[in-house]
């Protein structure tokens, strides 16, 4: 027979939940060590008879005990938004808004940490103007169609680059 169920288990299985999945980029052992601390002194507190909510409110929001756990380890939040934006500009934004829409990509590449910078020079050097060129040459010569693997191959280089550092 395992242990008894306890009022409010629920809130507090909740808590730690929100704080284990706010944890997510953290490395595991930092964000186990974080999740197991916190609970154990949520189970003390529980010994001694204090008020679970209470208890919650002490110990403190799970969202603002995260954030200070990826500051403290140098974990950024990231979203791959910007790394998307960057690669779809990289590839087609010369054809969208000729030179210009490439010239986006290129700044938004360069500015993201997430990339390396071999992988930079790569995005900048082999996807000169994105589809634009090889677009462009394809009225004199289908054949030039097979230029646009070129980008595309460096397109996806670097998505799952950015993939890569967006998972924990």
């Amino acid at each position: 027979m395992g242990p008894v169920p306890r009022p409010d288990d629920d809130r507090v299985a909740l808590y730690l939940a929100t704080l284990q999945d706010e944890l997510r980029n953290v490395r595991p052992r930092v964000r186990e060590r974080v999740v197991r601390d916190v609970a154990r002194r949520i189970a003390d507190e529980r010994d001694e008879g204090r008020d679970v909510r209470a208890v919650l409110e002490e110990v403190g929001d799970p969202l603002d005990i995260a954030a200070d756990v990826r500051e403290r380890h140098g974990v950024v939040e990231r979203s791959l938004w910007r790394e998307i934006a960057a690669v779809a500009l990289l590839l087609f934004g010369g054809v969208v808004i000729p030179i210009g829409g490439w010239f986006g990509g290129v700044y938004l590449l360069w500015s993201s940490p997430v990339w390396t910078r071999a992988e930079k020079v790569l995005g900048t050097a082999v996807i000169p103007f994105g589809a634009l060129g090889p677009l462009l040459l394809v009225g004199r010569q289908p054949l030039y169609a097979l230029l646009l693997l070129l980008p595309a191959a460096s397109a996806a280089r670097l998505m799952v680059s950015a993939a890569r550092a967006a998972s924990p």
